[in-house]
């Protein structure tokens, strides 16, 4: 028989209930000695005895071993034991010294933190030679690699001079407020030079104000914007020899980050807590700002002067620090404290596009002034998830975002609104500092959208964005009223001009010819007037919208009124997803084989991939094969899969790749995937077993990161293009030899390409809106066919049609194009969709050679018809009931004696 225990004390504490909670799991197992236990959970007798012994909370680690050896239920013990450290373990520091903590949290050391600033000395020393030899410096790492802490408080203290540490959002992106009267500037967070300014030229004079400064200039640069600098090519020359990569610390650093900061604060450190740290860190990636607030929360919870393990379990650990906190400070606030929280939230986080969520500063102008928001700013500061000064809100570090679980399911839920709002904000923004200039204001779709967005629930926009919002309806109602107008006068002229011809039989000739500029400038300004009813009705009443824009064109039936009419088409359509129809088929293992793949709205139970709980996916490719069975690759925090979208309803990930990827994607008969890896190893994979892909071969000889990959139409061509914008084109008919079949240098950067079946035209686009297009006869010396400016802001997908003799554009500046290419050399426009574009991936044709396709980020794609009989057409069989009588004399006949009839008959 065991022997006794001894007795628990008397009293009703946290720790005792937890203690007389394991005995109880004890003897329901069956009682076993502690040495039984011990051999079962790898810790001695008398660790596992003083676990249950009352006097002291064991480690998480005991805990959990002990109830493992009893067979009890891990994660509800992890809760249990998680609550009682709460009530047991010291909690937030008030005391003299609660002020000055030796750690700095989720915040970067700033140049007032220096002494506590530890672990970087041989960075900084190798920093400094180069800072010596060259003036111009990039210090690249991934997002909590300590680049901020780095230049701050390890690079300033030591520089002679003059130094002035600033950012891109500090100065609105504006080279002229750069100080350059110094020995050293340093621009850290130079990222935002990309995520802030949508200005290129804007962007193009911040960064030649640097590059050619009369003083030194060190940038700091997350590593996943490398890409973005070789948009500008002075700047590649610059950062070629003068970039320093940080990356993770190794163990010493890490044990001097520990130890350090503790000794100088007269703090001691548990081995066993170092050991734990620096296991937990050791060569993660972006790891420092978590460690870093794991170890503020431990140093809040020691024991006296003692850092101890239970401390840094209980307060989550590395993993679990940052979101605790946040939960616990979130949760804290009242119910309309927790809805302006999570407002703010989303106001500082810039999405990315291509690239992680990254952190935005906030101008306080942009917050309405209300006394509870007051209350949240200083509580979410206090628990140092953001930093505040006089004029500006950000987010102490963007580990947070990555980090909390309630705040990345904020940015997924609706991120197409997050976007329409960091627009309205820039737009309204922009709008003030012109002086509410009226030629800023919304018009159109851009107005149509927004107001559309405000009206969801949960939505809640500034005042300044109500108040642009407001002058914008406004200022369209006085442009319809000034047209209405217009078309009253030109009646007038209309009737004064048949008088004088009346009047003045000799100026017939003149008279007639007057007659019909006049009409024709009425039937203009009338078709106008009709359409612009058209579009404030798309919301309403969509049918009767359809029909007026039907008879815009009717009255003028212009290419822009043709657009018009397109563009309503499209507005009607739904995103899709595609699924399956079986005839009875079955796999050579039993699974039913589809014979047909048909498209669905993405609603209800069709959903895209990105709708079922899975925040952050990004799709980057679909593909159908032989049989019908439907695939898609996506992306996740460098984590790339395949899934199996074959059953629409519910789809599964046939393959997960075990490696850091940035690129993956699927040639269209989804045999071969291409993947590639954060070391630039471009990799084939043979895709015809799904559950087994075969490593065949590697494309060898790409020296820069790659920005894109994407596949013929036929799918046995790949194109690579890398940030220095240098296309390849690999043949992989045989997998296991694929082989270059063209290199073109362009020395900008690229933003999308496209090939036809044949291999033979190459079409490229850019960021600027510009389309390019190659005749590959040659495949080594192609020749250029066309360049122009297709679009006003950049080129986001490409494609031909199949015959090659037609070429989409998708720009996003929310529409999409159509050219024929009869004459390579002199595309003409067929139409021109107006539509929303954002997060548009690709772009392909139907069979029907006028209609378009194009795929986005959620999986979900969209058509748009560029033949006018058949968008009428279509548009005309979901009307219900004609125009009536009333409602021509009041959005048509308003314009001028136009007789009653119904558009679509």
């Amino acid at each position: 028989m065991p022997r006794g225990e001894r007795p628990l004390d008397v009293g009703d504490s946290p720790l005792l209930r937890f203690a007389a909670e394991l005995r109880s799991l004890r003897d329901r197992a069956g009682g076993q000695s502690y040495r039984q236990l011990g051999a079962r959970a790898h810790y001695s007798a008398t660790t596992l005895s003083d676990a249950a012994g009352g006097r002291r909370l064991p480690t998480l680690a005991v805990t959990l071993a002990y109830v493992r050896a009893c067979e009890g239920d891990v994660a509800e013990w992890e809760d249990r034991w998680r609550r009682v450290a709460a009530e047991v373990l010291p909690g937030e520091d008030t005391g003299r010294d609660a002020a000055c903590p030796p750690y700095a949290g989720l915040a970067a050391y700033g140049t007032e933190d220096a002494e506590w600033f530890f672990g970087r000395d041989h960075l900084l020393d190798d920093l400094e030679k180069r800072i010596a030899a060259r003036r111009f410096v990039a210090v690249f790492g991934a997002s909590g690699a300590g680049k901020s802490s780095l230049l701050r408080a390890g690079l300033v203290p030591r520089v002679v001079g003059r130094v002035v540490v600033t950012t891109p959002g500090e100065l609105d992106v504006r080279a002229e407020l750069l100080d350059l009267d110094v020995d050293l500037l340093i621009v850290d967070q130079f990222e935002e030079v990309f995520t802030l300014c949508p200005d290129a030229d804007q962007r193009t004079a911040f960064v030649e104000a640097l590059l050619t400064a009369p003083c030194r200039v060190v940038v700091g640069v997350r590593a996943d914007f490398y890409g973005h600098c070789a948009q500008h090519p002075a700047l590649v020359g610059a950062i070629t020899d003068g970039q320093l990569l940080l990356g993770p610390m190794g163990p010493e650093e890490l044990r001097q980050v520990v130890m350090q900061p503790a000794a100088k604060a007269s703090c001691t450190v548990e081995t066993a807590l170092v050991s734990r740290l620096i296991a937990d860190a050791t060569g993660q990636a972006g790891v420092l700002p978590l460690m870093s607030h794991a170890l503020l929360e431990t140093w809040r919870r020691r024991r006296g002067k003692a850092l101890t393990l239970a401390g840094y379990e209980a307060a989550g650990g590395i993993q679990h620090a940052i979101a605790q906190t946040a939960e616990h400070t979130f949760t804290s606030l009242e119910k309309q404290q927790r809805e302006l929280a999570r407002q703010v939230f989303l106001r500082l986080t810039a999405l990315g596009d291509g690239t992680e969520d990254t952190k935005r500063r906030l101008p306080r102008a942009e917050l309405d002034a209300d006394p509870d928001l007051d209350v949240v700013l200083d509580r979410l500061a206090h628990a140092r998830l953001l930093t505040l000064d006089r004029d500006c809100v950000e987010i102490a570090h963007e580990a947070l975002i990555r980090s909390w679980p309630r705040l990345r399911g904020w940015l997924a839920e609706d991120r197409e609104g997050l976007r329409t709002l960091r627009r309205l904000t820039e737009a309204a923004a922009t709008w003030e500092s012109l002086g509410r200039d009226p030629d800023a204001l919304y018009r159109g779709t851009r107005l149509d959208t927004a107001l559309e967005w405000t009206r969801r629930d949960g939505v809640r926009t500034s005042a300044r964005e109500r108040d642009f919002l407001a002058e914008s309806g406004q200022a369209r109602d006085r442009e319809r009223h000034t047209a209405h107008r217009r078309t009253r006068r030109l009646r007038q002229l209309v009737a004064l001009l048949a008088v004088l011809l009346v009047c003045a039989g000799g100026a017939g000739v003149y008279a007639v010819r007057a007659q019909n500029e006049a009409a024709e400038g009425w039937r203009s300004s009338a078709a106008w007037y009709v359409a612009n009813q058209a579009q404030a009705l798309r919301a309403s009443d969509p049918r009767l919208a359809d029909q007026l824009a039907i008879a815009a064109h009717q009255l003028n039936p212009t290419d822009a009124l043709r657009d018009g009419v397109l563009s309503a088409h499209a507005a009607s359509g739904k995103d899709m997803v595609s699924r399956s129809t079986f005839a009875g088929g079955l796999s050579p293992d039993g699974t039913p084989l589809p014979t047909d793949r048909v498209p669905v709205p993405a609603l209800d139970q069709y959903r895209s991939i990105t709708a079922r709980d899975v925040p952050d996916l990004v799709v980057t490719s679909t593909a159908e094969n032989s049989v019908s069975q439907a695939f898609a690759t996506t992306l996740r925090n460098r984590e790339a899969a395949v899934w199996n979208t074959t059953d629409a309803i519910d789809p599964v990930v046939a393959h997960t790749f075990d490696f850091p990827v940035v690129r993956v994607a699927m040639n269209p008969g989804a045999r071969i995937v291409v993947t590639v890896s954060e070391i630039k190893e471009v990799v084939v994979w043979d895709w015809m077993d799904p559950n087994r892909p075969v490593k065949r071969s590697r494309l060898i000889g790409h020296d820069h990161r790659l920005d894109g990959i994407a596949f013929s139409p036929a799918g046995n061509v790949v194109i690579t293009y890398d940030e220095m914008g240098v296309i390849r084109l690999w043949d992989l008919t045989d997998l296991d030899q694929p082989k270059r079949i063209g290199e073109q240098p362009l020395g900008e950067a690229i933003s999308s390409v496209a090939l036809t079946p044949d291999a033979g035209t190459l079409a490229v686009g850019f960021p600027s809106g510009k389309v390019r297009v190659w005749d590959r006869t040659n495949r080594w010396a192609p020749r250029e066919l066309w360049s122009r400016k297709a679009h006003p802001e950049a080129i986001s997908a490409l494609g031909f049609r199949r015959d090659g003799l037609a070429l989409a554009t998708v720009g996003k500046d929310d529409k999409v194009a159509l050219w024929s290419l009869a004459d390579r050399t002199r595309p003409v426009e067929q139409g021109r969709i107006a539509g929303r574009t954002d997060r548009i991936s690709g772009v392909s044709f139907d069979e029907d050679p006028t209609r378009l396709v194009t795929t986005r980020a959620d999986g979900t794609f969209r058509d748009w018809e560029f033949d006018f009989d058949v968008a009428r057409r279509e548009m005309c069989e979901l009307v219900e009931a004609d125009i009536t009588r009333e409602e021509w004399q009041q959005y048509v006949a308003a314009v001028g004696a136009l007789e009653y009839r119904r558009p679509c008959r």
